[in-house]
């Protein structure tokens, strides 16, 4: 199965490879950036889709669903985008598999056979496998959004006999010929190093070249055609669902923006795109498999385009929402103390309903800060830096306060004002050590008045003071 489907098929085709071609020793020793596989050894023939990448955003979206099945599914190592087809899928397992994706319009209908190998990526994708020497551990997908001809003997039936494992193998031979015989008809016109030239003669008159259509052959069962890929219209809203939010659940995350992750993720994949420093200044293929050597640019080019796990989790977006004043599932529990705190509220005159709430912050940033802290020594400094910004915030409100009132008046419901305006996770100098709202820091405040770190008026004896 694929993106979109659950899971990826890691297991590598059957080895068909010809005399000559690459079995184990195709892959050159790891370089310091995990970059294995033959494939990253050969540079593409063309290579324009990166000046031409504002129409390729549905390309950039199909990549996106392998990218969101890479959070979830550890047998994809990495992948890269726009090398010798629209992406190339890496896996764990030392296989690769070169992907195109072909967007076709509604009204065009389904593919016929003769379009899939003619403008349906076929031809191409079977010139990339012969130019990777057939090597067994590549694979092929060809992933569009049309359906194919359901018609006898048309597309619906190749992409049935496409695969290691066939779902249909009855006529494969004929499919296999005609399938051949589009291929060396395409050559005319278009060049492809690795599909022969034959003479221009009628499609049933071509002679294939010794071998060729045995190549063919191999191609088929190493390729899939996948009609996975929703509409353009509809790919956004059915990656967002069908792939991220359940990864989203399954990683356990919590407060991820969906929708900004998804848009950074494509925008991610298309920076991949079209981050090309330098076209033309490509690595030289060299021929014998033993003797592979990495160019230096080409393996820079390589990094620029390659997407790991870590860049993707790297794009995911959070909501700004605030966990709650008193944490779920969990008693609200009166803060001990509080007549300190209730005497300096009244010297500051402040009203008696907002003393009453100032009492419910403090329990509930008792509550909260008795079930987050670990009871390990850092609980203290945890404490003590976040007390700093609150302390500080404090002496500036009460700074404020005292200026706008004249000399010997109460400023404690100006100062209170202050506070519910001015003290919040926004304006701390540092990150909380664990998620707090602004109720939360209000309540810490009033639990640091409690212990006489500060005053809404004029500091007195609150000892003295009558309740």
């Amino acid at each position: 199965m694929r993106a979109g489907q659950g899971a990826l098929m890691v297991s590598a085709a059957e080895p068909h490879a010809e005399a000559g071609g690459l079995g184990e020793s195709t892959l050159a020793p790891s370089g310091a950036d995990g970059l294995t596989h033959l494939v990253f050894g050969l540079a593409p023939a063309e290579d324009s889709g990166s000046d031409t990448l504002g129409r390729y955003r549905y390309q950039a979206e199909v990549a996106a669903r392998d990218c969101l099945t890479m959070l979830t599914e550890e047998s994809i190592d990495f992948i890269v985008c726009e090398w010798h087809e629209d992406f190339v899928v890496a896996f764990t397992d030392g296989s690769v598999e070169l992907v195109s994706v072909k967007h076709r319009e509604e009204s065009q209908g389904p593919w016929s056979v003769t379009e899939l190998c003619k403008t349906g990526g076929l031809a191409h994708l079977f010139d990339r496998w012969c130019a990777c020497e057939c090597a067994p551990n590549v694979r092929l997908r060809l992933a569009t959004n049309a359906a194919m001809k359901p018609s006898k003997n048309n597309a619906g039936t190749l992409a049935r006999m496409c695969g290691p494992e066939p779902e249909l193998t009855s006529g494969l031979t004929d499919m296999v010929k005609t399938v051949a015989h589009q291929m060396l008809k395409i050559r005319w016109k278009q060049e492809y190093l690795n599909i022969p030239l034959t003479p221009e003669v009628k499609l049933a008159d071509i002679q294939p070249p010794a071998g060729f259509v045995e190549k063919v052959r191999r191609f088929l069962a190493v390729l899939e055609i996948s009609c996975a890929p929703p509409q353009r219209r509809y790919i956004t809203d059915v990656n967002i669902q069908r792939l991220l939010a359940p990864a989203v659940k399954s990683l356990e995350l919590v407060d991820v923006d969906l929708e900004a992750t998804y848009r950074a993720i494509v925008n991610r994949i298309e920076q991949a795109n079209r981050d090309e420093e330098d076209r033309s200044q490509l690595a030289v293929y060299i021929a014998d498999p033993t003797r592979v050597r990495y160019n230096t640019q080409l393996q820079q080019r390589i990094s620029r385009r390659q997407l790991t796990r870590t860049i993707i989790y790297e794009e995911f977006e959070y909501t700004t929402v605030q966990p709650p004043t008193v944490p779920r599932g969990q008693t609200p529990v009166v803060a001990p103390g509080g007549i300190r705190l209730r005497r300096k509220l009244s010297r500051g005159q402040v009203l008696s309903d907002e003393a009453e709430f100032a009492e419910s912050l403090r329990s509930a940033w008792f509550t909260t800060w008795s079930g987050r802290r670990s009871g390990l020594v850092g609980d203290e400094t945890d404490l003590m830096n976040l007390s700093f910004d609150v302390l500080d915030t404090a002496f500036k409100c009460r700074r404020h306060a005292r200026s706008e009132v004249n000399d010997g008046s109460a400023f404690g419901t100006e100062m209170n004002e202050l506070l519910a305006e001015r003290l919040t996770v926004d304006a701390l100098s540092s990150t909380p050590p664990f998620p707090l709202n602004d109720l939360h820091l209000r309540g810490l405040a009033y639990q640091l008045c409690d212990e006489c770190r500060f005053y809404f008026s004029e500091p007195f004896d609150t000892d003295e003071e009558a309740s």
